[in-house]
């Protein structure tokens, strides 16, 4: 898969220095995959969750919370936030994928 908008990611680390290792690591394993939908995902990482066609990854022990979409006819991952899991359990986030009636 190739990654969209690691600078999101490198913005992260900035603030949280500790979580740069994960997300590497994320990143190795994302770049080596080539999923084709959601079930190849959750082979690779059984953590990741689907929200309203989000993938929801936990890195770092359950520490980060990685937003992304994720378009698997175009073979690409497109970053849309990173955050703490404190962060994350605001619901903020949520937001952007609320289904419109």
């Amino acid at each position: 898969m190739k990654i969209n908008h690691w600078g999101r990611v490198r913005e992260f680390i900035k603030e949280h220095v500790e979580a740069a290792s994960s997300l590497q690591t994320w990143k190795r394993t994302v770049i080596e995959a080539t999923w084709t939908n959601f079930p190849d995902v959750k082979n690779t990482f059984n953590s990741v969750d689907w929200y309203e066609g989000a993938l929801i990854f936990d890195i770092g022990g359950n520490n980060i919370r990685l937003v992304a979409i994720c378009r698997f006819e175009l073979g690409r991952l497109y970053i849309d936030k990173v955050l703490t899991h404190e962060e994350y359990d605001r619901g903020t986030w949520k937001k952007r994928y609320k289904k419109k009636k």
